[in-house]
């Protein structure tokens, strides 16, 4: 109260001015002390609702959703009491958003809200009051996983109601394991420049391989969903997959609000291998700074990496082989009548692989008589093989190796560290037990009256694609073999391309280990090493943006393959190839079996 004592004392027109400039200071003064209109509102915390089934009819704001389950997002539904659910269902929440955003600076400047959903396994397709503004993979048939991908999507401030009532309703799709949308805090908040400016590479009907075009031309599409036209500069960076730079070059760019342009750069290369293209859009007047980055492949068929086989290479695989001749196999079939489809008989089987271990898998037997093409399929990193469900006329093999699904009596699955266990030495390694697994399992079905034992093919993903050729590497019965993005892969290259904390932690433990000691071991179960020994067709799937098994890798091992073989390479896709694809090696797989096309069945 000093201040006021003061003033009373000053002449009257200067206590007038004083006293408004006083109020003018209390005024600023309690408008800082009342809370701020939120820069985002909080959804993850929202009474969301889910509904299994399909119905278009649920993304309109007007359904009476009051029947049905609530559900938390940031979490599985099958970590809420949904069972092993696979198929679609619905998402709906109702929520109010602040009126005072309407008079927001930034908003008034960008025009639109951005509607974070966290992460989705595998495909969705949203709504915000009955209008689609997001759709991220790709929903049956063609399904494209998008699992990996965080939802992040643009709401035009025309749709939103201020201070009332909005829906946003959202439409999953999850085709096995986990579902829903699963991670990640869920939230509504006003745009960023970086969220209304897009820069997407356009290869047009190519796929990201090129070879003796010099200069590799790139172009690039922007658009600008801002209510301001924007000017600035792209920065195009060429750098190896081991990101060293090739070169540079900057381009300048003006962007109308609301429209759409692209931009062009050209890149001579000279030596075959894989490319990192990155394109930074940049503008200080309004503070942009936004880029993408795409993988490029450059001749890489004549991608080659020196192979690392030790002097005993060839002696550790055959004596691995007499090891698991001496165990008896102790095959085991156990009758699952309840898993039974239309055409096949469901087993659980178990049997003895190297060292006595216990393993398994699901094996479906065409309730048709007579001997049938069979299917050997082998699980990934830490996954589970269940029956497949098939209704094609061949016998199906969802074997798990050691630590996976129902093979971890004597081997577990947690801790999930299977490329380190054993590390120290080839003998005992993990993977001299895994691949035996694979040998054993290709025993088994040799040993089955109903299998045609010169018609077996080998198929998986990731760790199962690696499987699937060393499987093929060890053992000359298999027919055909279908691998898709391979782990195990090219290891010196795979470690001087990825990061992986888990094995520079295993190696910092010990002052005995050493990368050189560590890549010895793992030389012995490098495909790379060993794909030269395989003698039937091989057709390889790959996503050109994985970082988690470079295409680089799988190349050099694909170059090495003598045998027959061939390759689709997908783009756009990370760690995952397209339903598509599965379709395609299915057709694959039944023509080089001489069985009837089909147009409608996956492995």
């Amino acid at each position: 109260m000093t201040p006021q004592r003061t003033l009373i004392k000053h002449p009257r027109i200067h206590q007038v001015n004083v006293l408004g400039m006083l109020f003018v200071s209390l005024a600023a003064f309690l408008a800082s002390a009342l809370p701020a209109a939120p820069a985002e509102f909080d959804l993850s915390n929202a009474r969301w609702k889910i509904q299994v089934g399909d119905n278009p009819a649920w993304s309109k704001n007007v359904v009476d959703d009051s029947d049905w389950r609530p559900i938390k997002v940031g979490a599985s539904w099958e970590e809420q009491g949904m069972g092993d659910y696979d198929g679609y269902a619905w998402y709906r929440v109702r929520f109010d958003v602040p009126a005072q955003w309407q008079d927001d600076p930034e908003l008034k400047q960008r025009g639109a809200l951005l509607l974070d959903l966290g992460w989705v396994d595998d495909v969705d397709q949203t709504w915000f009051n009955g209008l689609e503004v997001g759709l991220t993979g790709r929903f049956p048939p063609n399904l494209e996983l998008a699992y990996r991908e965080r939802r992040q999507y643009v709401v035009p401030e025309s749709l939103v109601r201020w201070g009332e009532g909005n829906v946003v309703a959202v439409r999953v799709y999850d085709g096995s394991g986990r579902g829903g949308m699963y991670s990640g805090a869920c939230r509504l908040a006003i745009a960023g420049w970086n969220d209304l400016v897009t820069l997407d590479f356009d290869l047009g009907d190519g796929n990201g391989l090129y070879c003796g075009e010099d200069p590799v031309g790139m172009r690039l599409d922007l658009g600008n969903r801002s209510k301001q036209d924007l000017e600035g500069s792209i920065h195009w960076t060429l750098e190896t997959d081991e990101r060293e730079p090739v070169l540079q070059k900057r381009t300048q760019i003006d962007l109308a609000a609301g429209v759409k342009g692209s931009s062009m750069a050209a890149f001579p290369i000279e030596t075959p291998g894989f490319y990192v293209v990155t394109a930074r859009l940049q503008s200080a007047a309004f503070e942009l700074d936004v880029s993408r980055s795409l993988i490029i492949g450059y001749e890489p068929e004549k991608v080659v990496s020196p192979l690392t086989k030790e002097d005993d290479f060839d002696a550790f695989w055959e004596q691995t082989s007499n090891e698991l001749a001496n165990v008896k196999p102790a095959f085991d079939l156990i009758r699952k009548a309840d898993r039974d489809s239309d055409s096949h008989e469901v087993y659980e089987v178990k049997m003895r692989s190297l060292g006595g271990v216990r393993v398994g898998g699901w094996y479906e037997k065409p309730k048709r008589g007579g001997r049938h093409p069979a299917q050997l399929r082998v699980p990934g990193y830490g996954g589970s093989m269940w029956p497949s469900g098939t209704s094609d006329e061949m016998t199906v093999f969802s074997f798990n190796v050691r630590g996976h699904g129902n093979s971890q009596e004597d081997v577990k699955g947690e801790p999930g560290n299977f490329w380190i266990r054993g590390l120290d030495a080839p003998k005992g390694y993990y993977y001299q037990g895994a691949y035996a697994d694979c040998v054993r399992a290709v025993d088994f079905l040799v040993s089955r009256p109903e299998v045609d034992a010169t018609r077996i093919a080998v198929t998986g993903g990731s760790q199962g694609g690696g499987l699937s050729l060393a499987t093929a590497a060890l053992d000359s019965r298999i027919a055909l073999c279908a691998p898709d993005i391979a782990f195990l892969c090219d290891w010196k290259r795979y470690f001087d391309i990825t990061d992986w904390p888990e094995v520079n932690n295993w190696i910092a433990a010990k002052t005995a280990r050493s990368w050189r000691k560590t890549l010895r071991t793992m030389s012995y179960f490098d495909v790379l090493n060993l794909v030269d020994r395989i003698e039937c067709p091989v057709f390889f799937g790959l996503g050109l943006q994985d970082d988690v098994c470079p295409a680089a890798t799988i190349f050099s091992v694909y170059n090495r393959v003598n045998a027959e073989k061939a390759y689709r390479v997908y783009p756009n896709t990370e760690h995952w190839v397209p339903g598509s694809h599965q379709q395609e090696k299915t057709q694959w797989i039944r023509e080089k079996f001489g069985l009837r096309a089909v147009s409608d069945k996956s492995l």
